[in-house]
């Protein structure tokens, strides 16, 4: 990954992981990502971060989480908070990419997005451009954010609205995971373990040669 992925970068602070690196296209100049981003892929569901001809940028915060699927595609500007969650196959674009009537030359009209910090988008969140999104939103799955978002509410929708407020007692950030006593690492091993516990190697065996429908 270091060096394949990392050249590919205008900066990349320290602890990235990326689960199937082989997924993570990066296209364009101007991606710079924060400390302890993840990124997870799938063959089926590459991710993308894409700057068009070198005329946009793409900043990814501190502790953000991106899931497979995901395509930033900038033309001016895109901004991921800190502790940011992109769920699968969501989109976020800065431009039209195309005027409505004169249709040969990209990228069309742009304004920039901003993500401000906690912003979680559910599966399928369409980010249009001109869009901020304030801090510890939350904006539900499939919902098309045409227009920007205030801070700490609950939002769904074509286009997307603001569905009730979220509660202060109510937040968590991704930072949480890594200012623990335990480091990150620590707490995921450990966790791991927890959930194979019951694994054996019996078991893995019988499940192999006569599986059943728990398997």
């Amino acid at each position: 990954m270091n060096h394949y992925l990392r050249p590919q970068l205008d900066a990349c602070g320290v602890g990235l992981q990326v689960i199937g690196p082989r997924h993570f296209q990066i296209s364009g100049p101007q991606v710079r990502l924060g400390n302890h981003v993840h990124i997870m892929t799938l063959p089926e569901a590459p991710v993308r971060l894409s700057v068009f001809e070198g005329m946009g940028s793409i900043s990814v915060g501190d502790f953000s989480l991106i899931n497979p699927g995901v395509r930033v595609t900038s033309a001016e500007g895109i901004t991921i908070g800190r502790s940011c969650m992109l769920a699968m196959h969501c989109s976020v674009s800065d431009a039209d990419w195309h005027d409505t009537k004169h249709r040969i030359f990209a990228p069309g009209n742009t304004a920039k997005v901003i993500l401000e910090d906690n912003v979680w988008l559910g599966e399928g969140v369409r980010v249009l451009k001109g869009v901020t999104i304030g801090e510890n939103t939350v904006v539900g799955t499939g919902s098309v954010v045409t227009r920007s978002l205030p801070a700490n509410v609950i939002a769904a929708g074509n286009p997307a609205r603001e569905i009730k407020p979220l509660e202060s007692a109510e937040r968590t950030t991704r930072e949480a995971l890594f200012t623990m006593d335990q480091t990150y690492d620590q707490f995921a091993d450990v966790w791991m373990r927890d959930k194979l516990k019951a694994n054996t190697w019996l078991g893995w065996l019988r499940s192999f040669l006569f599986p059943g429908k728990s398997d």
